[in-house]
């Protein structure tokens, strides 16, 4: 079949680890244009890691491409905007051969600039328009866009000429009508006096400043005749004509008044303006489930005066993506799919809202099934397991078996052939691909290095309390607060003492949207969590435990395990609290582990063992040294074939690599101490060493992908490993730390994070990065790191697949190595704790099954599913849905 893609793609990749992923991203594209003959839009729900992202672009190349280079606009979530923006730059310059793919350089995050991104001449517009969510919602804050408004209010107005003079003259000064100072009054007069088409080349000659771009869209200029600026002009027509003692006042209320007046016409004039496109991609399109929302309303029906209906009536198509489709009841998923209705021009003559009703239909039958199943299955007890040996999709449920045996033997068969039946039609609308399998799990005590026996992570006698305290006011905060904010006194002992003692404050402990802290009233009642809450402090303080939480030991001990062995580690917290014991724990024990390293390798005390790391380091690291010379010029050398002879890239990448060698926790580790000559360090760093890692060559392979890397992003990455920056979260106070434990949280700004991400995606330190839920989503760790520890479970199986994704990337260290990604899943045993990994793995094995289950962790329900027995795999294959492209 002839592809659909245009021919500017090229069909190979200059990466050849990625030729495969290509391949099928380009069939999958291809099998995306295909369906937008006849249907409004598709969702693509290819599992996390798996390049949704290039398989849009490819279909949005095409489109710009084959269109005379149309516009195609990428709708964003924020967290992500600024790497599509990077993704795009770097699709554009690998993967399109022939023709010229323009992205904006930044994410555009305001209605005006979406607006000039649309106006600019075909030749010099960008083709990829990355637009944040929030873009179109926000309030109009760009000045020549007010003062647009103003000229267009007054324009053709009796006494317009007076009402401009007076317009002049109170934009001056902080508490004017127009509050950037360049727009002085005698400013504001001539661009009042002047068409707003001609205003760039106005500004130039007042201000000597080319703005680069037309400060007001072509599209407001078009569409100001159908605006309505009744109340604009009302407004600035009762400015004072003259100065009083009450006119700061005056003018502040005038400057509200006309802030709300141009807020409804501004929100007007998205739903208006007059914009053709080929093509929406939507990112994160599950957020679309609920038509209440502002994201959905932009795709909504238009209502004058608000932004709902801005993107209505714009694109041919649109094209959804989401990894989290099967998390979508057949309502919500419905809900998605009918936001198609926001194309230009519908696909075929039959009505969608008819279409989706067949398929509406479908997911409701099949979800039907799939729940009697589920309830039947819930009866079966382990002995009736044997039975299921025989069981097939058609074969018939032996009549000599229990009711209940039978019953779920029959359901089973009903719920594969709705399931089949689904697919069918299901297979229009959303395509998904699931990667092949590479990871390895390794829960309960199994995170403790050395331990063989499975199971949960024993709580030792001399702490047992707390632990069963904790427990009984779970249970009665859960039956007495019904409703009410969530408590978590079971979940945060089970996370860390540190989090447990905070429960009880107002405070925020998570980066969840949610409560995590119930106030109990003073009582001595021993019905009343607040007595058990106290009695548990108590025990805590008095047994001087709090250093030794069971939980925290493990994974302190198997983080410093693969520190000690060359591997970076990834931990995810639920609390915040939680997030800063793992990392001060995790860091002591570094530390201590060094430490010892060192006496064991020179002998002596601790102390004088340290010392004698701290020679070495000056002795042999020394800048202007003959042995510095010696060992940095060998490193050059080497990066230098790294980064195919960017002599400056490879000088910047060997200072950074010679002051993480100077660090006493990479001393021990790369190099055989004792004796230590310049020869015997290189000698190390290639891999004679006590582990064994030739940590040269993960230098000199880092070195290769950041010369590909764009040029702003490299220079960005070089900044971020050889900088200082503040960041009052962390101790030594400095964001280039090079710390070998690092955390990242929603309480640290933005670009601290974006900086650990993109030093943790290096050999370079952190080796340990302690993160937060904020981290566990749309980001990229998996460069260096193919081990994952969630210290903290949740109820929801697709949060810890989207924590794990972060590691399991095209391209990511385990593939590149081929090796599986390792997951740890340490849980305490007898304790709410191993109730949650056992009720979040039975929920894992049915989440597609029953589509849209929502997770509830009330107590009768997880009892429930904790008892359950496990679904054989037999049956589990046969009721996964096939929804590849073919």
């Amino acid at each position: 079949m002839t592809s659909r893609l245009t021919p500017h793609l090229c069909t190979e990749t200059k990466a050849p680890g990625f030729q495969q992923d290509w391949q099928r991203q380009r069939k999958t594209a291809d099998a995306i244009l295909d369906r937008f003959d006849h249907q409004e839009g598709v969702i693509l729900a290819d599992q996390v890691g798996m390049g949704k992202t290039f398989v849009a672009l490819a279909v949005a190349a095409t489109q710009v491409l084959e269109n005379r280079n149309a516009q195609v606009v990428i709708l964003v979530p924020p967290r992500v905007a600024q790497k599509w923006v990077e993704e795009a730059k770097g699709f554009a310059s690998d993967l399109v051969s022939g023709a010229e793919l323009r992205c904006v350089d930044r994410p555009i995050r305001s209605g005006e600039a979406f607006l000039k991104a649309l106006d600019d001449e075909p030749g010099q517009q960008d083709h990829l328009v990355v637009v944040t969510y929030e873009a179109l919602t926000t309030t109009l804050k760009d000045q020549f866009v007010v003062l647009a408004l103003l000229y267009f209010a007054v324009q053709r107005r009796k006494g317009a000429d007076e009402v401009r003079q007076r317009i002049a003259r109170w934009s001056e000064g902080r508490h004017g009508l127009i509050s950037d100072p360049r727009f002085t009054p005698d400013r504001v007069a001539e661009l009042l006096s002047t068409p707003p088409a001609r205003w760039r080349e106005k500004w130039l000659d007042l201000t000597g400043e080319d703005l680069g771009d037309d400060p007001v869209p072509r599209q407001l200029i078009d569409a100001a005749p159908d605006l309505d600026l009744q109340e604009v002009w009302d407004t600035v027509h009762d400015l004072p004509q003259r100065s009083s003692s009450k006119i700061a006042a005056r003018l502040k209320n005038i400057r509200e008044a006309l802030n709300d007046a141009m807020q409804g016409v501004w929100k007007s004039l998205l739903t208006v303006a007059a914009v053709e496109l080929p093509l929406l991609i939507v990112d994160e399109a599950h957020a679309l489930k609920n038509s209440a929302t502002r994201r959905s309303r932009l795709l909504g029906e238009r209502i004058d005066g608000s932004p709902d209906g801005a993107l209505s009536d714009v694109f041919s198509r649109i094209l959804l993506l989401t990894a989290t489709p099967f998390e979508l009841d057949d309502r919500e998923l419905i809900n998605v799919l009918g936001r198609l209705r926001a194309v230009r021009e519908p696909a075929v003559a039959e009505p969608l809202s008819d279409r989706l009703a067949v398929l509406a239909d479908s997911l409701k039958k099949t979800r039907s099934a799939a729940v009697a199943f589920e309830n039947a299955w819930s009866r079966i007890e382990p002995d009736d397991l044997a039975t299921f040996v025989d069981w097939s999709p058609d074969a018939p449920s032996p009549t000599t078996a229990r009711p209940r045996i039978r019953g779920a033997w029959e359901l089973a068969n009903t719920a594969v052939q709705t399931r089949r039946d689904l697919a069918v039609e299901l297979r229009r609308w959303v395509i998904r691909h699931e990667r092949p399998h590479r990871r390895q799990y390794l829960p309960g005590a199994l995170t403790i290095p050395g331990c063989t026996q499975p199971g949960g992570i024993e709580i030792s006698d001399e702490i047992q309390l707390p632990f069963l305290l904790a427990a009984r006011a779970q249970a009665l905060s859960e039956r007495t607060h019904s409703g009410a904010a969530q408590a978590h006194f079971a979940y945060g002992i089970a996370s860390s003492f540190e989090t447990f003692l905070r429960l009880d404050e107002t405070a925020r402990d998570t980066d969840e949207d949610t409560d995590v802290a119930v106030q109990a009233p003073p009582t001595s009642d021993l019905d009343s969590p607040d007595w058990y809450l106290r009695e548990i402090t108590a025990s805590l303080d008095s047994a001087g435990t709090r250093q030794q939480h069971p939980k925290i030991a493990a994974t302190v001990a198997r983080a410093v395990e693969l520190w000690k062995n060359g591997e970076k580690c990834l931990v995810f917290c639920w609390f915040i609290r939680t997030t800063s014991a793992v990392q001060m724990a995790i860091l002591a024990e570094v530390q201590s582990t060094v430490g010892a390293l060192a006496i064991e390798a020179l002998g002596g005390t601790e102390q004088e063992a340290r010392k004698d790391l701290e020679r070495i380091a000056e002795r042999l690291l020394s800048r202007g040294s003959a042995s510095h010379r010696l060992i940095e010029e060998a490193i050059n050398e080497r990066l230098l074939v790294g980064t195919d002879q960017d002599r400056e890239l490879a000088n910047e990448l060997t200072q950074a690599a010679i002051s993480n060698l100077r660090r006493p926790e990479n001393l021990v580790r790369y190099t055989h101490l004792r004796g230590l000559t310049p020869q015997g360090l290189l000698d190390g760093i290639r891999g004679a060493n006590p582990i064994g890692v030739d940590l040269l060559s993960r230098w000199a392979d880092s070195a290769t992908r950041i010369s590909k890397l764009p040029q702003e992003k490299r220079e960005a990455l070089i900044e971020h490993l050889t900088g200082e920056h503040s960041d009052p979260n962390e101790r030594d106070g400095r964001g280039a730390s090079l710390a070998p434990v690092r955390r990242a949280t929603g309480q640290q700004a933005r670009e601290v994070r974006e900086r650990l991400i993109s030093v943790f995606n290096t050999p370079f330190a952190p080796d340990v990065l302690v993160a937060s839920s904020v981290m566990g989503e749309g980001i990229d760790l998996h460069q260096e790191c193919r081990h994952v520890i969630h210290h903290d479970l949740d109820w929801n199986p697709s949060k810890l697949e989207q924590r794990t994704g972060r590691l399991d990337r095209i391209g990511a260290l385990a593939e590149r190595i081929g090796k599986d990604i390792i997951v740890y899943e340490p849980y305490l045993a007898g304790t709410h704790d191993e109730k949650m990994y056992r009720v979040v793995k039975d929920r894992a094995s049915w989440f597609d099954i029953v589509m849209g289950a929502k997770v509830v962790d009330d107590e009768l329900t997880t009892d429930r599913v904790e008892k359950r027995v496990t679904l054989p795999p037999t049956i589990a294959e046969a009721l996964r849905m096939d929804l590849t492209c073919g």
